[in-house]
């Protein structure tokens, strides 16, 4: 991962155990989530999976937010966002689970479901805050993260990070969709009173077991994926979208609601830099 700046580690947040039924909004409406809690322990790393690579070094930056788990979800760095706390919501018996990797932690979110019920499916996220500081407007926005998925963990619907809504105001996002294991990243937002969507899909596969890093950049009036640091897409978006939002930053998914579009592998280093 190229350099960037991260101003000093906010330490010491405390993962927030929401008690209460919280409302989600998605695209489609509003959809109760049951109640949430901390993650698991950590558990031995996912069965098959190979050495995990090097984590690579974060330094202080403008505005922004990194997730990278050193202390599981204790440690929140943030730069012009308030102190975001991080904490999980869970349906069905989802949960997301605390993974070692290289003297820290990794997320390992839900397995691929199988009932024939979606319903029934489980389901979990984890959330971190909605300040205003991590809305770009217009200006230049950097968003990714390490990625851990294997060919039978992809889906229709894999949501790895994700502000906002395509559909109903503005949005950026990463997700791995479809059974190829490409991802794409993904900017929307009115232009001219009509809301548009942009994606630039990345022409290689993350679902082979392997950690990747997986990057977006939306400058101007263009947005570009990254792949282990390899510019793999670009395409042209108008300059003008705006993205603009009271939505807080989802991993994992954009709720807990059936059809969450929930990501099955593990994640690290989360991060949302603007400026």
């Amino acid at each position: 991962m190229r350099g960037r700046w991260w101003i000093a580690a906010v330490s010491g947040l405390v993962v927030v155990v929401a008690l209460a039924v919280v409302v989600f909004v998605r695209q489609s409406g509003d959809d109760p989530a049951p109640d949430a809690a901390a993650p698991s322990a950590a558990p031995p790393s996912p069965a098959g999976s190979p050495s995990p690579s090097a984590k690579p070094s974060r330094t202080p930056g403008a505005h922004g937010v990194l997730l990278d788990f050193t202390d599981g979800l204790k440690l929140v760095r943030a730069a012009g966002a308030g102190k975001p706390a991080v904490r999980e919501e869970r349906a069905t018996g989802g949960e997301v689970r605390l993974v070692p990797r290289d003297g820290g932690f990794a997320v390992r979110f839900p397995q691929r479901c199988v009932q024939a019920d979606p319903k029934q499916c489980p389901r979990a996220i984890l959330e971190a805050g909605a300040d205003v500081a991590l809305n770009p407007g217009t200006g230049l926005l950097h968003w990714g993260a390490a990625v851990l998925m294997t060919a039978d963990e992809t889906s229709d619907g894999s949501n790895l990070v994700q502000k906002g809504y395509s559909q109903t105001g503005s949005q950026f996002k990463l997700q791995v969709d479809g059974a190829k294991g490409q991802p794409s990243c993904v900017v929307a937002g009115p232009v001219g009173g009509v809301n548009g969507i942009h994606v630039a899909k990345a022409k290689s596969s993350v679902a082979d077991g392997r950690w990747h890093t997986v990057d977006c950049v939306r400058q101007g009036d263009r947005l570009r994926i990254e792949v282990d640091g390899v510019a793999e897409n670009e395409v042209a978006i108008p300059a003008e979208l705006d993205i603009t939002n009271e939505a807080p930053l989802r991993i994992g998914g954009k709720g807990v609601a059936t059809n969450n579009d929930q990501f099955h592998g593990t994640l690290d280093d989360v991060y949302v830099e603007i400026g």
